[in-house]
């Protein structure tokens, strides 16, 4: 009889548990695109105000979860490769439109990415894989120029906000591309042209041309968080634009600083 009564007790949980197991769980890509709308939603934060009046974006800011270096579509763990959701939110799926070539070279690009990977190589990441890298970078603000110093090889990016029309299209490229900056409100919108093609989205072998622009957006939700969005246009390897989304934390240390690091190639180059 207490056996009975026992087993008895535990039907209401255990039909609970089937319940959540088999209710509908909402796509990588539903989630994804449920953040930037949440985010807009309580976004009636007002950011501190700099000499100008503009939005006050200056601090150490850093990426949280670390598996968007790994990979900004949705992917499984592999050697060297955290497991994530992505962070891709337009299109809806989540994966990068790339057109069929461009897809098989991502997928080349992954098997041999230890060799290829160019931040293996110590080069400069790209201008918003940088943001993405599991290293802080600080924001130092002027009327001028927006300067983003990252901790990663004391890398130096400036943002042109005295600028409307971008120099070096179709002549030069620069690992860190070229960017002008604008105000939309306390957003800080920033085109960026003349990319390197060298560069990759992740370390799971994304990758684009030199055809590349690409369009954040900056925008402090909190005395903490910044919202961060991305749009890539690539006519070359892509069949549409797709837009990214996360969020920035700042450092709240009292004395918060960029450390040293110097980054050394994971293996050397046969010279012989």
């Amino acid at each position: 009889m207490m056996r009975t009564k026992f087993l008895a007790s535990l039907l209401p949980a255990a039909g609970l548990a089937v319940a959540i197991l088999l209710a509908p769980q909402p796509s990588a890509g539903q989630a994804a695109k449920a953040a930037p709308k949440a985010a807009a939603k309580a976004n009636t934060y007002k950011a501190p105000r700099t000499p100008d009046g503009h939005a006050d974006l200056q601090g150490v800011w850093q990426v949280l979860d670390t598996s968007i270096a790994a990979g900004i579509e949705p992917h499984t763990p592999a050697l060297g490769i955290q497991a994530g959701v992505g962070v891709i939110v337009d299109p809806a799926d989540g994966k990068i439109p790339y057109k069929p070539e461009a897809r098989a070279k991502q997928q080349e690009n992954f098997k041999n990415r230890a060799k290829l990977d160019p931040v293996n190589k110590c080069y400069m990441p790209g201008p918003s894989r940088v943001l993405t890298m599991p290293f802080p970078f600080q924001i130092l603000q002027t009327p001028k120029y927006i300067m983003l110093a990252s901790e990663y090889t004391h890398m130096l990016r400036y943002v042109y906000m005295d600028r409307k029309v971008h120099q070096y299209d179709g002549a030069l490229d620069f690992w860190l591309g070229d960017s002008i900056g604008r105000w939309d409100g306390d957003t800080l919108v920033v085109s960026t042209t003349a990319n390197n093609a060298q560069t990759w989205y992740d370390m799971s072998g994304n990758h684009h041309s030199d055809k590349l622009t690409v369009e954040e957006r900056f925008t402090r939700t909190g005395a903490d968080t910044m919202a961060y969005t991305a749009t890539m246009t690539d006519p070359e390897t892509l069949t549409r634009p797709f837009t990214v989304s996360l969020t920035l934390h700042r450092n709240t240390d009292q004395y918060a600083q960029l450390m040293e690091y110097e980054c050394h190639a994971y293996a050397e180059e046969d010279v012989r």
